[in-house]
């Protein structure tokens, strides 16, 4: 249960952690979830994977106004190499799961992606993660994690009035270091750690956003009933711009940072068929320019499967978080997902969600304001409807055809080079493919 609790709390923060930056992920995202037996190499399984996919983009470069539209081709590959799962450990003549003193899954995967329209240069995004755990499930015991991800697909209106546009490349490497500690009756686990994420662009037009952020967060977690448990979180952030003198000749105004949050909640089952997430908490940020920021944070997710062929999930999450403009951006956000599994081989699914955004106050360098309002509200919403069937448990063919929209009155005054998207832009976005994943 610890383990699904962090999974969740990271996979919502990686989530939001850039509400104007959108890319279709394929089909790395959960990779530890939807992969196959395997090739056992002694204490190890290999797992490969590779997809090839067909899409079509209504508008590439999220223009509120005669968009660009181009039909794509992606293909993409990976490797993950893990220690042995508790279930593949009981393969075999003794069914006795051994604790293992350490566990580590490692992967690499990329993405090659080709536009047909020519505006867009052919890239490859990629992703490399490493996950190391000492004495696991010890008193003590030792975490230690790193993960980069580039992502190439445009995140802003075109960079060059005619022909091949800028790259958009976009890394990010995230690494991580935990102490945990646990009473001998795993009812009480601490943590307390380092981060240390460096986001950087491929382009010089783009590198005054590149930045570095040093964390310290800790966590105290206390369990009760078989998978209950409640949780106060506290993270401090020290946010640096790499590139200070671009700043000053960019198109907007970014500001060196400290950032401090805390929440507390609930994890945990309340019925065999339903699980409750729900947060309540408080962030503020303190920044050299412009204004600070202090704000009630929230989360509620609410789980339901009332079969094994039926899954219902639905929430709110309010958080303050880093913004390329303004400093940050205080997003309320619904959503909803449904996913229907028939004959134990057809999966259909729905994902949906709708934000109420906010941003601080936007300037550029010169103390002008950067757009005709002071402030950028937005109403961002994205529904995608998918579906996947598997031939076999490691082959499947599949497809998703999703809407992207945003509506605001807020517009741009002569800004180029953005890292944030105008406004008022809708796109329709369509894919269908075939995956083998062992």
């Amino acid at each position: 249960m610890r383990r699904c609790l962090r999974l969740e709390l990271t996979l919502a923060a990686a989530v939001l952690l850039l509400p104007n930056l959108v890319e279709a992920q394929a089909f790395l995202e959960d990779r530890a979830a939807r992969e196959g037996p395997g090739f056992k190499t002694g204490r190890f399984v290999l797992h490969p994977g590779v997809a090839a996919e067909g899409g079509y983009d209504s508008n590439v470069f999220l223009e509120s106004s005669n968009p660009e539209d181009s039909f794509l081709l992606r293909l993409t590959g990976y490797l993950d190499f893990a220690t042995l799962s508790p279930q593949r450990q009981a393969e075999g003549e003794s069914s006795k799961v051994e604790p293992q003193k350490i566990t580590f899954r490692g992967g690499i995967g990329a993405r090659y992606y080709h536009y047909f329209s020519g505006r867009v240069q052919d890239n490859v995004g990629a992703d490399v993660h490493v996950d190391f755990a000492y004495n696991p499930s010890r008193v003590f015991s030792l975490q230690v994690r790193d993960t980069f991800r580039r992502t190439i697909r445009p995140f802003s209106d075109p960079n060059t009035p005619t022909g091949e546009t800028i790259s958009y490349g976009h890394n990010i490497n995230n690494a991580a270091l935990d102490l945990v500690g646990r009473s001998k009756s795993q009812v009480l686990e601490g943590r307390v750690g380092y981060k240390n994420t460096i986001e950087f662009f491929d382009s010089q037009l783009y590198e005054y956003g590149d930045n570095l952020t040093h964390r310290v967060p800790a966590q105290l977690a206390w369990r009760f009933f078989p998978s209950s448990a409640i949780v106060y979180d506290f993270e401090f952030a020290n946010q640096r711009f790499l590139n200070p003198d671009l700043i000053a000749t960019s198109a907007t105004l970014l500001s060196n940072n400290n950032r401090v949050r805390n929440q507390v909640g609930y994890n945990g089952s309340i019925t065999n068929t339903l699980s409750l997430t729900a947060f309540i908490g408080y962030a503020v940020g303190f920044y050299e320019l412009l204004q600070d920021f202090d704000d009630v944070t929230a989360r509620v997710e609410a789980r339901w499967t009332p079969r094994p062929t039926i899954s219902l999930e639905g929430g709110y999450n309010r958080d303050v978080l880093p913004s390329f403009i303004g400093n940050f951006t205080l997003i309320n956000r619904l959503f909803v997902n449904a996913t229907f599994i028939a004959a134990g081989a057809l999966s259909i699914g729905l994902k949906a969600w709708v934000s109420f955004d906010k941003s601080g106050l936007a300037l550029a360098p010169d103390g002008s304001f950067l757009g005709t309002e002071p402030e950028r509200e937005d109403i961002r919403t994205r529904v995608a409807l998918w579906g996947e069937y598997r031939f076999k448990a490691w082959l499947s063919v599949f497809a998703e055809i999703g809407y992207l929209a945003d509506f605001t009155d807020f517009q741009y005054l002569g800004a180029t080079a953005l890292l944030d998207p105008s406004g008022n832009y809708q796109k329709v976005e369509a894919w269908i493919g075939i995956r083998v994943f062992y």
